[in-house]
């Protein structure tokens, strides 16, 4: 019997040993990652038609200048072989240039244009500007508050347009009714060429003159026509030409407008030009005696 209970005492003390071991061991520091390593990203868009002024409106067919600065968690700036690009809610990426600002003592910082097209959707278009280092991995990335008053947002395009009336190869300034009135409008567009921006001529679209008395204009501030002709492209001379004969009205001042918009909607406009009318003078009634 002793040797029994030697034997159960033993064992108990091997159990509460092995508990011991594995329940109730020591516990062991835990182990702390240092935080991850990223890039801190800020942005904003400035227009480049207006001298790098911020502003949310782009027409299409002006350039839109993304900017970045990018930084390390230190503070320091982030190193120019950095991969930087823009992406828009459109489905376009825009890669991003490290370059020297153009003001002395200002810091280099990160610049990418977009040429709004033509028939770019009009609105808002939300953006983020994605930082990445291509050797570590580490990134970062910036987005604005999504208000569309900090996207850039996209407006028609007003078209360059001038306006010449001539009448027998001189300015129509004051004419007689009856008269024809020859219209010439240099209607241009920005385009694209090898990187550069070009003005070319608008051949395509509507475009149409109203001719009506100077200051008589609708509820909406439209000129009130008395007469409207459409124009046409002329290629050899690269205008929109069309003749207006000057109707029987009433003496006074008028003017001449350009209206219309190409394909996508985008504006033309020009004018008014002031035309003085004479009316026409009916021979007097000889006296008879």
């Amino acid at each position: 019997m002793v040797k029994f209970k030697s034997t159960a005492v033993v064992t108990a003390l091997g159990v509460i040993a092995g508990l011991s071991g594995v329940g109730f061991a020591p516990a062991q520091p835990a182990v702390t990652k240092p935080p991850p390593r990223i890039l801190s990203v800020s942005g904003d868009v400035v227009s480049a038609n207006e001298g790098c002024i911020l502003t949310s409106q782009f027409e299409r067919g002006s350039l839109v200048v993304f900017r970045a600065q990018v930084h390390t968690q230190a503070g320091k700036p982030a190193a120019g072989t950095d991969k930087v690009m823009v992406r828009l809610s459109n489905g376009i990426s825009i890669p991003m240039e490290y370059i020297q600002h153009p003001l002395p003592g200002k810091p280099k910082y990160w610049v990418g244009v977009w040429l709004v097209p033509m028939n770019e959707k009009l609105g808002a278009i939300s953006y983020t500007i994605v930082a990445t280092n291509p050797k570590t991995g580490v990134a970062g990335s910036f987005a604005p508050i999504p208000d569309p008053g900090t996207f850039p947002t996209v407006v028609p395009f007003s078209y360059t347009t001038t306006l010449k009336a001539m009448v027998h190869g001189r300015a129509a300034e004051l004419v007689r009714a009856g008269n024809v009135v020859n219209l010439a409008a240099a209607v241009e567009q920005p385009v694209e060429v090898k990187g550069k921006v070009e003005m070319k001529p608008l051949t395509q679209g509507t475009v149409f003159a109203k001719f009506g008395m100077a200051g008589d204009v609708t509820a909406t501030g439209t000129l009130k026509p008395s007469l409207s002709v459409n124009l046409k492209y002329q290629a050899s001379t690269k205008t929109w030409r069309a003749s207006l004969p000057i109707p029987a009205v009433l003496p006074g001042m008028y003017e001449i407008q350009i209206s219309g918009h190409d394909a996508f909607g985008n504006l033309v406009s020009a004018g008014p030009i002031y035309v003085g009318v004479e009316g026409r003078v009916s021979r007097a009634p000889s006296l008879q005696k």
